[in-house]
């Protein structure tokens, strides 16, 4: 669990911005001090809670190993979640994959996880 692979929700159009100036350092990170990250069975309902009204939805795929800054696992209503501490070289995006409603209004997010 430790290494895991880490995921982040934005819009497409953010993703821009950081593409363009290299750091990943979302509005989040200045408003609440970390960048809130997902495992992968919390994504889904993460989308819809948190996503209303966007529908350029990227989910970004982070590898832990590629980051400096800390990664602290806390706890939330009981569910832990990975925060980053600090904004991170976009070099540690290791994908970026679209996520769309479907015909109901919900994102549909299934991430398997492999040994």
């Amino acid at each position: 669990m430790e290494n895991d692979l880490l995921f982040t929700l934005i819009s497409k159009t953010d993703w821009k911005l950081y593409s363009q100036s290299g750091s990943f350092e979302p509005e989040s990170l200045v408003e609440h001090g970390f960048i809130r990250c997902y495992q992968g069975n919390q994504v889904e309902k993460a989308a819809n809670e948190n996503f209303e009204g966007i529908d350029d939805l990227l989910l970004i795929v982070i590898d832990p190993l590629r980051i400096q800054v800390p990664i602290k696992r806390e706890s939330v209503d009981g569910i832990i979640y990975p925060n980053l501490y600090g904004a991170f070289s976009i070099d540690a995006v290791i994908d970026r994959i679209p996520i769309k409603r479907s015909k109901k209004g919900k994102f549909a997010v299934q991430i398997k996880h492999f040994d």
